[in-house]
């Protein structure tokens, strides 16, 4: 009876503790770390790529997600805790990647002129900033001090833009690189200041030691710190592993050393970022694991937590944070453009080249943020200024896009000369996934082949497993060559992805193009995930060809080919006229250009420019979108052939992207390909990458257009 009782008491408590923990794990706020993670991790996985689809940056996004599961949202998570200190880290990160990928050899290169502007940028920012936070605003010295520095800085987000354009060896560029480097280093050395007035720091003796301190702080930095970094990659070249946590503890050392003397760690970040600068090279295994590992987790966490922040009520019911949204964004954006406008009168710039510097240095995100978020921690500014921050940098970031991107074009429009050289040699791939409709690929390629007509076809089978590879695809393939006289070569490669090893493989034969197949389909499922072609889009360079003839390929008489405003600016417009106009020729179609009659003109002088003599005819259209309804009425022995961009080439629009669902949609059961030109290698960017500035993570410069 004992025995029993012990155990009916032992199991109630054991129920007890189990409904009690239950209770604790499914109550609002969640303090489990691995639901608070989970959460976390799903955030930053879905927000970037729902916000992507329609078009809007994904650091809002983020933003927002933690507004929503802060306090003032729905209480879903803590802003306390791992958040709290992810956050952290991701805000050290942030700043070590602005300072890291700063490109320092232009900043030597135009000196003078660098100082000059970056003198401007920041101090009429700051002086307009300081004037209207105590004229309007009527704020203390401290929080107008700090708000004006958050005017003061800026981040290159609209960067890749004329990285992708080719002009980032061009001066206008490379006087917004250095004077964000100034600017923003000035800033930092402001946030010094307004901390030590904040604390009540003002005897003598307390400036003379810090200014010791920092003395033998910034010659450590500068001085010891790169000849440890040397040391250690010399001895250490082949561990990776060890290198990429080197790295990340030598900024937190930075930051550590920085709190000892009473400064905050983003400046050592940020300086730790200037030093390595020069140690780690752009186009290296370890920077891209640096900023990998930055975009993907740590900087996602960071904005989340500075959503937690926001008081959402308070920015939704009251008129405070938006009357001084309004305020900041307009002085903010005016100021920048008058620092731009001056260094345009002094050095005697155009005023297209004035408006590239004003687009890539109006972008208030990476420094601001930490600034910001800092006062607000410490009390010297309240809720509403870290909410107003919060649309300054979106606001703002929405107009250097858009300024740097049509000021960029116009710049190429401008210089970029018609005359493109052909590809040499000439290597093609074909990704396939069975037996179907490979005949008509595979004698597309041979006929559309620039030159060395000897070189084989490479037929690309994609498997997940050695086990899947098809024999009977490749003995398929074989056949069609013997049968052909096509040479053609089967090869395969594992990956757990599709499109990432079409990429690998093109990269390893060094291919020229890729041509695919498509049935015409497009589902809302490949909207929402993406299709094999997106991935390869992103991740390659090469043009590729999305080829679907259904009927015998001798059996075409006319190839319509629909070009797009602009087109005849793209650095491959020689190759795919070249492709197409070879492909004409073999099976004796005559070609007819479809173009919108406001760029006639420009196209036809471009192909007389190329030397590209043979016959052709013209058909001129007020609407881009009627030549799809009109073509997809020609006969069954067209091919119609729709010329593509690829996103931040010169040709590029919105419109451009809904291709594939118009020829879904009217042209399913036409012959037709859609080409994508080649995008010169410049900057592969990552999309996820929020704040970072440059986003330079594999340069390699081609041709410069200016």
């Amino acid at each position: 009876m004992h025995t029993l009782c012990s155990f009916t008491t032992n199991l109630a408590i054991t129920t007890a503790n189990t409904n009690s923990m239950a209770n604790s794990l499914f109550s609002l706020p969640f303090h489990e770390p691995v639901v608070v993670f989970c959460i976390t991790l799903l955030v930053i996985l879905i927000i970037p790529f729902v916000f992507s689809k329609f078009k809007l940056p994904g650091i809002i996004g983020l933003i927002l997600a933690g507004m929503l599961l802060g306090n003032s949202g729905f209480n879903i998570l803590e802003s306390e805790g791992s958040i709290e200190l992810l956050g952290n880290v991701g805000l050290m990160y942030l700043m070590f990647l602005a300072g890291l990928e700063l490109d320092m050899n232009t900043f030597v290169q135009n000196r003078n002129k660098n100082l000059v502007f970056g003198f401007l940028t920041f101090a009429i920012p700051f002086i307009t900033g300081f004037w209207v936070c105590r004229q309007f605003l009527n704020y203390d010295l401290l929080p107008s001090l700090l708000i004006s520095s958050m005017f003061s800085t800026q981040t290159l987000i609209a960067y890749p833009i004329v990285s992708r354009l080719r002009l980032t060896k061009t001066e206008p560029v490379g006087i917004a690189i250095g004077g964000t480097i100034i600017t923003d280093t000035i800033v930092l050395l402001l946030l010094i200041l307004i901390i030590a007035l904040h604390n009540g720091e003002s005897s003598t003796n307390y400036w003379l030691f810090l200014t010791g301190s920092i003395a033998v702080y910034m010659y450590f930095i500068l001085f010891i710190f790169p000849r440890i970094t040397r040391w250690f990659f010399k001895n250490t070249s082949t561990d990776i592993i060890a290198q990429y946590v080197f790295v990340l503890s030598m900024v937190f050392l930075a930051g550590t050393l920085a709190k000892f003397i009473n400064l905050e760690p983003i400046i050592g970040a940020f300086l730790a970022g200037i030093v390595l600068n020069r140690q780690i090279p752009h186009s290296s295994t370890l920077m891209s694991r640096v900023e990998f590992i930055g975009n993907a987790i740590f900087i996602p966490i960071f904005l989340v937590y500075v959503g937690m922040l926001i008081d959402l009520k308070a920015f939704i019911s009251g008129w405070e944070s938006l009357k001084l949204s309004l305020i900041l964004i307009f002085f903010a954006i005016s100021s920048k453009w008058l620092a731009a406008y001056l260094t345009q009168k002094i050095f005697l710039y155009k005023t297209i080249e004035r408006q590239l510097i004003f687009g890539l240095s109006t972008a208030h995100a990476a420094a601001t943020i930490a600034i910001i978020l800092i006062g607000y921690k410490m009390g010297i500014v309240d809720i509403n200024v870290l909410n107003a921050s919060v649309v300054v940098i979106f606001a703002s970031c929405i107009v250097s896009a858009f300024v740097t991107e049509r000021t960029a074009k116009k710049i190429v429009l401008k210089e970029t000369p018609h005359q493109y050289e052909q590809e040499k040699v000439e290597k093609i791939i074909i990704p396939v996934s069975n037996t179907t409709n490979i005949l008509p690929l595979i004698e597309f390629a041979n006929f559309s082949k620039i030159q060395n007509k000897k070189s084989p076809i490479y037929i690309l089978n994609v498997v997940k497993d050695e086990n899947e590879i098809s024999t009977k695809l490749a003995k398929n393939i074989e056949n069609i060559s013997v049968s052909t006289e096509i040479p053609a070569e089967f090869i395969a490669r594992m990956d757990i992805n599709i499109s990432s090893g079409i990429v690998r493989a093109s990269k390893e034969i060094m291919a020229s193009k890729i041509i695919m197949g498509w049935n015409g389909n497009y589902s809302t499922r490949e909207w929402i995930f993406g299709t094999i072609l997106e991935g390869v889009l992103r991740d390659s360079r090469q043009p590729i060809y999305v080829v679907s003839i259904k009927k015998p390929i001798h059996n075409i008489n006319n190839i319509q080919i629909i070009v797009p405003p602009l087109a005849e600016f793209e650095s491959n417009f020689r190759g795919w006229l070249t492709s197409m106009h070879n492909f004409a020729k073999q099976i004796s179609a005559k070609i007819v250009f479809n173009v919108l009659r406001d760029y006639q003109e420009s196209f036809s002088n471009a192909l007389i420019a190329n030397n590209l003599k043979f016959k052709y005819q013209t058909e001129v259209y007020n609407d881009w979108y009627s030549s799809f309804d009109t073509l997809s009425q020609k006969s069954e022995n067209s091919l119609i052939v729709a010329i593509s961009a690829r996103k931040g080439s010169i040709s590029h629009t919105s419109r451009i992207e809904i291709i594939p669902r118009l020829v879904s949609k009217k042209l399913k059961d036409k012959d037709f390909i859609i080409i994508y030109p080649a995008q010169p290698e410049t900057t592969s960017i990552d999309t996820r990458a929020f704040l970072s500035g440059t986003g330079q993570v594999n340069i390699e410069e081609q041709g410069q257009i200016v």
